[in-house]
């Protein structure tokens, strides 16, 4: 994997990893951007969103093969949203070694995700709200498809 780079830019984002997603800092105080979302929100938004990604012709199969306890899954990325967004401290995963596996994945794949992830959060939240999970599932997508060399 690839190392971390631990400087600000000029505007005083926090650190970003060399693919570009940003580093957790100031656990249990959330981003300026989501201070409207709540954890009942970001649980509300997995939920939405696995329920549309299991119904998806692209995602659906994907999840079928992969994910077998969806209660613990849908747990966990509730936990990973609260972290990324809320920066809870909830998530400790390695979301890349989770997906490294998965020989069917491609960069259609995270196009896909992200184009259902955004109709997700634009029903269910206000303009702001969405914007800020938007923002964090493009980031994802980059890194990740990056990191995992997928095409892009």
């Amino acid at each position: 994997m690839e190392s971390s780079s631990s400087s600000r830019d000029a505007v005083g984002s926090p650190p970003t990893r060399s693919y570009g997603l940003p580093m957790t800092e100031g656990v249990g105080v959330p981003h300026a951007d989501a201070h409207e979302i709540t954890v009942e929100l970001i649980r509300d938004v997995v939920v939405e969103f696995y329920q549309r990604a299991r119904l998806d012709e692209k995602l659906g199969p994907v999840f079928d093969r992969y994910v077998h306890d969806w209660d613990v899954h849908l747990g966990r990325m509730t936990d990973f949203w609260a972290a990324a967004l809320l920066r809870s401290g909830r998530y400790s995963g390695r979301p890349v070694e989770r997906h490294r596996p998965i020989e069917e994945l491609s960069g259609d794949h995270f196009r896909r995700w992200v184009d259902l992830f955004e109709a997700t959060v634009r029903d269910l939240c206000t303009p702001r709200q969405a914007d800020a999970f938007v923002l964090r599932a493009l980031r994802m997508r980059e890194g990740m498809t990056k990191v995992l060399r997928l095409d892009d």
